[in-house]
């Protein structure tokens, strides 16, 4: 009995298979939802047949404004010859102060906005100094004959007017009639080129040395080529003024002249003189620093020239609301915006706003807010200047609106533009290098796709265009 209740209490602490409850069902992870910006180029690259050039920009680089291409070294764009080739005596200096008189305004006469074209590259030097400012930086751009002022490359001179002059000896002086020797020439410290003439016994003779212009057939970017546009700017405690007005922050402001003896005579010695103004005590007699332009080694002089106040370009923004996902639905047309880039900011043209979705030019805009469907005063769900009313959609024709907006923008693609999301959130439109992008630099002669039209239906060499930025797609 014993025996048998044991083996029945044995038989009932063993489990089968049967027995063991199954294991809990993991509960599966959820699928993250796609960002606004993930749907967008998702369906952009698949719009584009998925390849993009690593090298597409979407047209911005164009609108890049040029930084201060700032070269130092004087083995790049120049070379000073080691021998003082050029001399210089007190009547070549008495013309100049004739014109360019001490505590007076430079004269209407004499002209105050110009630069030099090269006839071949041509050399000029340093004669003259009479500052105590310390910190003067002076040097030499350049564009081509073609380009924008904006284009142009930068070459110092002379790093620290103070500093440099005393050991590099750019120019010296002589109380000799006839020296023969080295040591009977002296450097002057800047603020004393005006005292040399009433030394005891005074200065007889200056002779400096040439700058030349390297020639631009080799492939350095600070060699000048011919017919390129050649100025002079100076430095002068950190801010900078050009011999081409338009270039300063103030184009009234007069930091340069030039003036030369017309009639060719032995007293300006057949050459351009330039004056620089030091800004010490704003007399804005422009005779500081004197350079004196020569004629280059084919015995040709530069071409003085007045540059012309420059037009700024305009360019064309064309732009999707992030809701593309079809082909009907990349008309880039949600936002179509002229900009041209200022130096206070940017003048701007709205143009047309063909999306359904609150989109905003430059962010908060100081408290100002520059919404595109109230810019054209209509309601959000009302498509502006894009032909909606053909798809049967809200459509409105209006003008154009005109307005200005502040800042530092480098590029037209820093000029923020932002869709609101259901989300809440204000979402940038984008245009990254080598991705999908949401806005396209173009033209203003552009012509904007109407409401559903496919961009690249309208412009089949658009595709083209995507996997090389060299083809030209629009008309």
């Amino acid at each position: 009995m014993a025996t048998a209740i044991c083996a029945l209490l044995t038989t009932g602490c063993v489990k089968g298979p049967d027995d063991i409850p199954p294991s809990p069902t993991p509960t599966p992870t959820p699928t993250p939802t796609p960002t606004p910006e993930e749907q967008y180029d998702a369906a952009f690259l698949n719009y584009v047949g998925g390849t993009i050039a690593s090298n597409q920009d979407w047209g911005f680089n164009a609108s890049v404004a040029a930084a201060r291409g700032m070269t130092r070294g004087s083995e790049t764009g120049y070379f000073i010859d080691e021998d003082y080739d050029k001399e210089y005596s007190q009547n070549y200096y008495d013309a100049i102060f004739d014109r360019l008189p001490e505590g007076k305004k430079v004269a209407e006469g004499i002209q105050k906005n110009f630069e030099f074209q090269d006839n071949g590259p041509f050399r000029f030097d340093i004669i003259f100094s009479y500052t105590i400012v310390k910190d003067i930086e002076i040097g030499y751009y350049h564009y081509g004959k073609d380009e924008t002022p904006d284009k142009r490359k930068e070459v110092m001179l002379v790093q620290s007017f103070d500093k440099d002059l005393p050991t590099k000896a750019y120019f010296q002086y002589t109380t000799f009639t006839q020296p023969s020797v080295a040591s009977q020439w002296t450097t002057p410290y800047p603020y004393d080129g005006r005292n040399i003439w009433t030394y005891d016994p005074p200065a007889k003779t200056v002779h400096g040395k040439f700058f030349t212009l390297r020639d631009g057939s080799g492939d350095d970017p600070t060699d000048v080529s011919v017919n390129d546009r050649v100025g002079f700017y100076v430095k002068i405690n950190g801010k900078t003024y050009y011999t081409n007005r338009y270039l300063n922050d103030n184009e009234e402001d007069k930091y340069f002249a030039v003036t030369y003896d017309e009639k060719q005579g032995e007293k300006l010695y057949n050459s351009w003189v330039v004056g620089i103004e030091d800004l010490y005590d704003n007399d804005y007699d422009c005779n500081d620093i004197i350079i004196a332009v020569n004629k280059n080694v084919e015995q040709t002089y530069p071409t003085l020239i007045t540059p012309e106040k420059p037009v700024n370009p305009t360019w064309r923004v064309i732009g999707e609301d992030l809701s593309a996902s079809d082909n009907t639905d990349f008309d880039f047309n949600d936002i179509v915006l002229d900009v041209t880039l200022t130096k206070e900011g940017a003048d701007c043209v709205l143009q047309a706003a063909g999306g359904t979705l609150p989109l905003r030019i430059n962010g908060e805009n100081g408290g100002k807010l520059l919404e595109v469907h109230e810019m054209f005063g209509v309601d959000q769900k009302t498509m502006v200047n894009t032909n909606a009313d053909k798809q049967g959609l809200p459509s409105a024709k209006k003008d154009p609106v005109s307005f200005s907006i502040k800042g530092s923008f480098s590029s037209v693609l820093d000029i923020a533009i932002e869709v609101k999301k259901d989300d809440g959130k204000w979402h940038p439109l984008y245009a990254d290098t080598g991705k999908p992008a949401c806005k396209i630099l173009v033209d203003t002669a552009f012509k904007w796709p109407d409401e559903k039209e496919s961009l690249k239906a309208v412009y089949p060499k658009f595709i083209d265009y995507v996997k090389n930025p060299s083809v030209k797609w629009y008309p």
